[in-house]
């Protein structure tokens, strides 16, 4: 626990040297990243900084080069991420040189450290030890209730007594008689910790670690030894979260990842930040977020607060932001006819720009290449290389059972005042979103354990105080039966819900030209009927062509429920498409089709291991692993049956798999090793995929997990056309679909994500450049994250983008970003949509400095244009590279 910091100034200057041209890392770095290295080196001996890039444009690189120059410099460093994407970081420390231990997720896996093996070896070195630790934001979510197990809280009685040890040559008392768990494997493990963190600390009474013993010396003996006092909100919590931050040992660096997540003082990142993390005498931090703020610009507040700004810094950022947000609120109503507006925005963006500076870098579209070459050939503004159109529900075209419902559900909004439950609110407010009807008409509908994460973020929104007033209470439960009236009978009824419908002839038209499609929306069976009979509607029709379909029958009882049977979805589709197919005999068609193609499953299965085998050498220098994993999938074929149509045999789910993640049927060797590899890594359990040891049994669970993730998603219990990613997807499964839905010619070709899930961490955008919003959010920084998912470096979109421009194409031929919003005209759903722009608008001008937003530029004339340019060139900057080029020579 030793500190070797050389100090900040030395970080600069490795900083300095990574970001030259020169540098044996520049082929790794865009210029812009070189540009932000170079900021970062300059800020970063005063303060921490804000890395506010916009999505895809590598921010984690540059926080790992970051880590990087501080280790080089004898510091240590500490990542905060997100649950799921501990695999991306390791990664990107790899691409930088460096590798790193498994995220720490829980305190199992922190007391790992101290595991010691057989052997008599710890299986990885003690944390504080280590020069670069990652920690899940929910690493404190601990299960502390009135009589936890000792494991769980023991490490401060132990950290207690080992310090008074040290401290007076003597143990407290009752200390020997107190633990009646001692021969528990766990608390032994929490004991070896204790004493080893303990002994580790530096006896200068200036470092922090050193600091901490004493504050922990001065709690009153025995209180530590009573676990009721351990609880969330009880007085030794937040100090054993700091002795447990004593293990982690003292970092100089603390980089936070999606650093606007989890805003309150009281969440589990803030609490991993603030209580867990031992800074140093000198420590800074770095936080990363494309949406430093996203509904109000009180938030830059709550944002410079992750990299600890002072309140006198703070007091000064705030002032200027609010000015800065009131003279945009003034420009957007006279811009055009008061010079004073105008020069008022000017002197508040200067006084932003100033204020922010010190603390804020952030890249954003208008400096990327192929944004830029959008905007030059196609002679329109910079942000049109994104286009916004409405998938619009209009009320006319409804049939009178839903004219009736939207109407009902309108009329809801009209019982105005403090008696309307939660349930009927969330109704009225979400006709559009195909959830708000099928809940009053199907209480079942709404699913509790599906939709939980889901329902915590809702329920942490603002809520009306209720109370009990009976007329208004009576005119709801008409309204409210009126809905019921106008669909008695149908239980399927999401299959006729238009939004779904009209998402659904969209995105049918795409998939015809070869489009993938990213479908973000928010509650489980809404989006689950969407994924149903999408595929649905696609096996009737390439089946009624005479195409191939990748299943042998329909699932489930002809006359079941729709969760439990295929069919409600199927004969819905049958329905809407007025197919041809009998489906008295569909199941024998899908049958036959299916054995007609045995034969070259059978070809591919038997040479898929040879083929990898030869493969590996030309895709990984760690084969030996890979190949012990083949022995376990050789060894276990060889007591499968031999039937062509067993789905379940090993190598059937596999080469079904790899040859379903490659882009083309002519595949060399080492493309299918390497298709092989990525589905190991997706479906690995562990962060440390790459780890050097790996002996009989860890191949073998690495197939396991690899196994049940193919049955999962490659059986032919489904044809796999359209995906659902919700909330209960496990990490793994997720970054299954992920590397599926990358490859431009596999299934699926539509996923559908629930918006808790899908919005933040996963890149989908090698094979789509298309999102549809079905049920659009209130939050802009939100919607931000969504299109974030397919708008990236070396995206789809950008690759298109080139190719047209070869092609000799211009202006509105060129290939754009799709955002398709789902509106149902008319109700409060377009209401709902209308404030999301307002609200983008806000964001925009913010994080982009576009204070005019685009709907109020539309039509100027010669005069207003000239005028428009010059707001624009007075707009706050805080792009490193652009601030370079405008600095006088």
């Amino acid at each position: 626990m030793k500190s070797n910091f050389a100090g900040w100034e030395e970080v600069a200057g490795h900083l300095m040297a990574t970001a030259s041209p020169s540098s044996p890392s520049a082929a790794l770095l865009n210029d812009g990243q070189r540009a932000s290295l170079r900021a970062i080196a300059a800020r970063i001996p005063s303060n921490g900084i804000v890395v506010a890039d916009e999505v895809g444009m590598g921010k984690s690189r540059i926080a790992a080069y970051v880590a990087n120059a501080v280790t080089r410099s004898g510091g240590r460093c500490a990542v905060l991420i997100p649950p799921g994407l501990g695999f991306q970081w390791q990664a990107e420390f790899r691409v930088c040189g460096t590798d790193v231990p498994p995220v720490i997720r829980s305190l199992k896996g922190y007391y790992d450290a101290w595991n010691e093996t057989e052997s008599d070896t710890r299986t990885i070195a003690p944390w504080f030890d280590q020069s670069v630790v990652m920690v899940s934001h929910r690493f404190s979510d601990w299960r502390l209730g009135s009589n936890p197990h000792p494991w769980r809280w023991w490490l401060l009685p132990e950290v207690y007594a080992a310090a008074r040890q040290l401290t007076d040559g003597r143990l407290p008392r009752f200390y020997r008689d107190a633990n009646e768990y001692a021969g528990d494997a766990r608390v032994q493990r929490v004991v070896a910790a204790a004493w080893s963190m303990t002994q580790a600390v530096p006896r200068s009474p200036s470092h922090p670690a050193r600091r901490l013993l004493k504050e922990l010396l001065e709690v009153r003996w025995p209180e530590p030894l009573e676990p009721h006092r351990y609880g969330r909100n009880n007085a030794l919590r937040k100090l054993l979260e700091n002795v447990v931050g004593l293990g982690l040992g003292v970092f100089d660096l603390i980089i936070v990842d999606e650093a606007h997540k989890s805003r309150d003082d009281d969440s589990g990142l803030s609490r991993v930040l603030d209580n867990i993390m031992l800074k140093g005498n000198e420590s800074r931090r770095i936080a990363l977020t494309a949406t430093p703020i996203e509904l109000d610009v009180a938030q830059w507040g709550s944002t410079l607060k992750r990299i600890a700004v002072s309140s006198d810094q703070m007091e000064t950022v705030t002032t200027a932001t609010e000015h800065y947000a009131e003279a945009i609120r003034r420009l957007r109503l006279g811009w055009r006819t008061s010079a004073e507006l105008r020069s008022n925005y000017v002197n508040a963006s200067r006084e932003f720009q100033s204020a922010l500076s010190p603390y804020l870098i952030r890249r954003d579209k208008r400096e990327d290449e192929d944004v830029l070459k959008f905007a030059r050939v196609s002679g329109l503004p910079i942000h049109d290389y994104r286009r916004q159109e409405e998938i619009a529900v209009e009320f006319d075209d409804l049939s009178p059972a839903w004219r009736q419902a939207v109407c009902a559900a309108e009329a809801l909004s009209l019982t105005d005042g403090p008696t309307i439950d939660s349930r009927t609110r969330r109704l009225r407010l979400t006709i559009g979103n195909g959830h708000g009807i099928a809940s009053v008409i199907d209480e079942n509908l709404h699913d509790a354990n599906e939709d939980r994460k889901q329902d915590a973020f809702e329920a942490s929104q603002s809520e009306l105080d209720l109370k009990n007033e009976a007329p208004v209470r009576d005119r709801t439960a008409w309204w409210i039966d009126t809905l019921r009236r106008a669909f008695p009978d149908d239980r399927e009824l999401l299959f006729e819900h238009p939004a779904i419908l009209a998402a659904i002839k969209y995105i049918e038209h795409q998939a015809e030209i070869g489009e993938k499609v990213l479908v973000f929306g928010r509650f489980t069976r809404p989006l689950r009927a969407l994924v149903s009979l999408l595929s649905a509607r696609q096996m009737l029709l390439r089946v009624a062509k005479g195409e191939a379909w990748p299943q042998r029958k329909v699932h489930g009882d002809r006359n079941g429920t729709y969760g439990d049977s295929e069919w409600p979805a199927v004969l819905a589709a049958h329905r809407q498409l007025s197919s041809p197919l009998d489906l008295d005999t569909l199941d024998d068609v899908l049958a036959e089709r299916y054995r007609r193609d045995s034969e070259l499953r059978v070809k591919v299965r038997d040479t898929m291991i040879p083929r990898i085998r030869a493969g590996l050498p030309g895709a990984t220098n760690n084969s030996i692993k890979y190949d012990a994993i083949l022995r376990i999938v050789e060894l276990q074929s060889q007591q499968a049956t031999d039937n062509p149509d067993d789905d379940d045999r090993q190598l059937t789910l596999l080469a079904r798999a790899i040859m379903a993640n490659l882009d083309n049927t002519e595949a060399s060797d080492a493309d299918i090793a390497s298709a092989f590899i990525a589905l190991l890594n997706a479906a690995a359990d562990q962060d440390n995929i790459e780890e050097e040891e790996f002996d009989e049994e860890a191949a073998s669970f690495a197939w396991q997990s690899l196994e049940e993730h193919l049955r999962d998603g490659y059986t032919n219990r489904q044809g796999g056309y359209a995906r659902l990613m919700y909330g209960e997807t496990k990490p793994q499964a997720r970054r299954m679909m992920q590397l599926a839905f990358n490859r431009s010619n596999s299934f699926p070709r539509v996923l559908v994500a629930q918006s808790l899930v899908g919005r933040e961490g996963l890149n989908l955008h090698e094979s789509c450049r298309i999102v549809v919003l079905l049920h659009p959010e209130w939050n802009p920084g939100v919607v931000e994250q969504q299109i974030g998912r397919v708008d990236r470096v070396n995206c789809r979109w950008a690759k298109e983008l080139g190719r047209a421009i070869d092609e000799g194409k211009t202006s509105s031929a060129l290939p754009r970003i799709e955002i398709r919003p789902v509106i149902f005209k008319g109700t409060y759903d377009e209401h709902n949509w209308k404030v999301l722009q307002e609200r983008w608008d806000d964001l925009r001008a913010q994080l982009h400095g576009e204070a005019i937003p685009a709907r109020l530029r539309a039509s100027e004339d010669d005069e207003g244009r000239v005028i428009l340019k010059q707001i624009a060139q007075s707009r706050p900057e805080f792009s490193p590279l652009k601030r370079e080029h405008d600095r006088p020579r």
